[in-house]
């Protein structure tokens, strides 16, 4: 289910960002994207990334919310503004998908210099409310202090998933204590500064490709999908 989920949810993400009917949100890949300087035109820097990991999102995206972080204290998408966010939807009582991701998270972020984790926020975002207390959250998340936990009550992680786009449905699970599960999107937001969600990225992704995520947007570069050897 893990796999056949993220995969559906890729390509589904993937047609809805292409039919949305807003403009791609990245530069363009074309010569407008060059700079002039000093009169003279300057070359972006273009960093590549596997083709089947990255879709570019439609300005009808956007990363709007009001919650509350894994110590009772409220956090909301202007806090951050500045920061290049990355954002995960899950929940504290998954038992692989999340944990895998978010383990993946905290090694891309084991590859980034300290000035350049000071310039990102790591965000997971609940989708189980009910369960997903602030103290649920710290315990989840104790694994590495990096990645701010958030959750909230259901109207504001509602809101929040409605602006990410997000899928999540609970499923009745009558064999386990649990009670139930969550189907979600699993996939990684990349959130530029001005807080405008730029890509959807494969929560696949290795390491190495993570850090040329995180960094592009530091340095102005400009993220293209590729198939690369």
């Amino acid at each position: 289910m893990r796999s056949v989920l993220s995969v559906a949810a890729f390509s589904l993400l993937a047609s809805l960002a292409a039919s949305c009917g807003g403009e791609p949100n990245s530069a363009d890949s074309g010569p407008a994207a060059d700079a002039s300087v000093g009169g003279e035109t300057a070359a972006v820097p273009r960093v590549e990334v596997p083709a089947e990991a990255l879709i570019e999102l439609s300005s009808q995206f956007s990363a709007d919310f009001a919650l509350i972080d894994q110590d009772g204290a409220p956090l909301s998408d202007d806090d951050l503004r500045g920061k290049v966010l990355l954002v995960y939807f899950g929940f504290a009582s998954c038992p692989d998908v999340c944990p895998l991701a978010l383990g993946r998270l905290s090694g891309a972020l084991n590859e980034l210099t300290d000035a350049e984790r000071a310039e990102i926020a790591p965000l997971f975002i609940t989708v189980d409310p009910d369960r997903d207390t602030p103290e649920a959250m710290k315990s989840f998340l104790s694994f590495d202090d990096r990645i701010i936990g958030l959750t909230g009550d259901r109207a504001a992680v509602e809101a929040a998933k409605a602006s990410f786009k997000v899928y999540a449905q609970a499923q009745p699970l009558a064999d386990l204590a649990l009670g139930y599960t969550v189907q979600h999107t699993s996939l990684f937001y990349l959130v530029d500064r001005s807080g405008q969600p730029r890509f959807a990225i494969q929560d696949t992704l290795t390491p190495r490709n993570w850090r040329k995520c995180c960094v592009a947007p530091l340095n102005g570069s400009i993220l293209e999908a590729a198939v690369l050897a």
